[in-house]
């Protein structure tokens, strides 16, 4: 049995029977529509985006009026864990609410998300909305797989989120009446930082030391081989400023969007998730500028906003850990259909209130080489165990403490290691496609610093 057959056999075991349903139960998946859809389906994806570098997550500086609006019209689910520190094993568990142990979709590998996987899009096209993504590329090329159920798949020539948002519009303009999936992309906050000197210059008042304005992908390489010179308070809020100003130049971009779909009517009706898929060191563990390469928290906790179809639950904030996992079946519930057995996630919106639940434990991997064993981390609140590491959150919050867990912590170890071992052991992984020849995404993983 296909993917294709096995989600329209999740929808028909798990919606309720009626005389217009069982008249279309002959049909294939491609051809199921859902009865009257709640909402249009808006996910946003602002690559490498930190949380604290937001005003609705406590940052000083003005990065994002235009999210802090938003925020006031959602749910800010304040302590979200990525599933992976790269973008494309990151992305396959957003899209698929699987782990990157069970998807296999890896950059290091080459391989891509297989077939057989049910993505977010694929279970809105199902049920007969749109669907279209516009993505910046690179390791979100369509080579990968993450194009499954996208009607439409494009990689806009902007370098700003703002030339993304407008390809979204101009596609939304071309609609039939029917209910739509957007998925929104962009590398814009990805280094190099690259910012207009206008939104610079918000940031970065009188630095007088030697960095350019533009900070290279070269340029860091050099700051983290000890190469050049390089002040660690001074220099390092240059960087920092040249970041904050491609996130405000980013945030521009949201309000564009956010404008157009009230003046569209739209806004109500549409469910938006505006998230991350990884942070960005900034020298925490040593690094400056870079990610995917360890799994502590500045590159494993990311945004989650959640605007719900007419702003039900506006301005309550979740200090409860969610995770990208939870995504998918969010969106699902949201819009009024069956949550396919096969999402790893739980729908948050379960989870507001007041009601006490199971705390989720987030689990999350580096993309490592086939041959080599990759770190897994296991995440709860307060505590987190990177393979043999367990770090107390809580005393600890820069995880600067290494060591084997003793005394007390031996406890919560064993507790990460078997919850662990619960969520691995929960379905089989699935089989790795390798993919095509990257001959025609080679210059842009090379700008994005995948390639040296």
């Amino acid at each position: 049995m296909g993917p294709r057959q096995i989600l329209a056999v999740l929808f028909l075991v798990s919606i309720p029977i009626t005389g217009t349903f069982l008249a279309s139960c002959a049909r294939p998946v491609d051809d199921l529509a859902a009865s009257d859809p709640r909402a249009n389906v808006i996910l946003i994806s602002m690559d490498t985006l930190r949380p604290d570098h937001l005003g609705c997550y406590g940052y000083a500086k003005d990065t994002s009026p235009a999210l802090d609006a938003l925020c006031e019209d959602a749910v800010v689910f304040e302590e979200t864990i990525a599933q992976a520190p790269s973008t494309l094993h990151s992305h396959a568990s957003m899209f698929t609410s699987l782990l990157p142990h069970h998807h296999l979709a890896t950059w290091s590998g080459k391989t891509r998300l297989p077939g057989e996987a049910i993505t977010l899009a694929e279970v809105l096209q199902a049920a007969g909305y749109r669907t279209a993504a516009f993505s910046g590329g690179g390791q979100m090329d369509r080579v990968f797989g993450l194009d499954q159920g996208f009607d439409l798949y494009e990689q806009p020539s902007s370098e700003h989120f703002a030339g993304t948002v407008r390809a979204g519009l101009t596609w939304l303009e071309d609609g039939d009446g029917r209910p739509f999936f957007l998925f929104l992309h962009s590398y814009e906050v990805h280094h190099p930082y690259t910012p207009r000197q206008d939104y610079l210059e918000l940031f970065d008042e009188g630095y007088a030391g030697p960095l350019p304005s533009e900070i290279s992908i070269e340029l860091l390489r050099q700051i983290n081989r000890d190469e050049i010179e390089f002040d660690a308070d001074r220099d390092l809020r240059h960087v920092v400023s040249a970041y904050d100003a491609e996130v405000r130049s980013a945030d521009d971009g949201l309000a564009i969007l956010t404008q157009h779909l009230k003046d569209k009517g739209l806004y109500d009706n549409t469910l938006i998730i505006f998230t991350s898929d990884h942070g960005e060191e900034f020298g925490e563990h040593g690094i400056v500028g870079w990610h995917s390469h360890t799994l502590f928290d500045e590159l494993l906790r990311v945004p989650l906003v959640v605007k719900f179809p007419d702003s039900n639950h506006a301005g309550q904030r979740v200090a409860a850990q969610a995770r990208s996992i939870d995504i998918p079946p969010t969106v699902v519930s949201t819009v009024g259909l069956p949550v396919p057995a096969v999402f790893s996630g739980v729908d948050l919106s379960t989870r507001l209130g007041e009601e006490q639940h199971d705390e989720l434990i987030a689990i999350s991997r580096l993309d490592r080489p086939p041959k080599r064993l990759g770190s897994t981390s296991v995440r709860l609140r307060n505590w987190k165990l990177i393979d043999e590491d367990l770090f107390d959150l809580v005393d600890d919050p820069g995880e600067q403490w290494y060591g084997s867990a003793t005394g007390d912590g031996m406890e919560m170890a064993e507790r990460l290691k078997s919850a662990l071992r619960e969520a691995l052991d929960s379905r089989q992984p699935l089989v790795p496609e390798v993919v095509a020849p990257l001959d025609s995404t080679l210059e842009e993983l090379r700008a994005l610093g995948y390639i040296e």
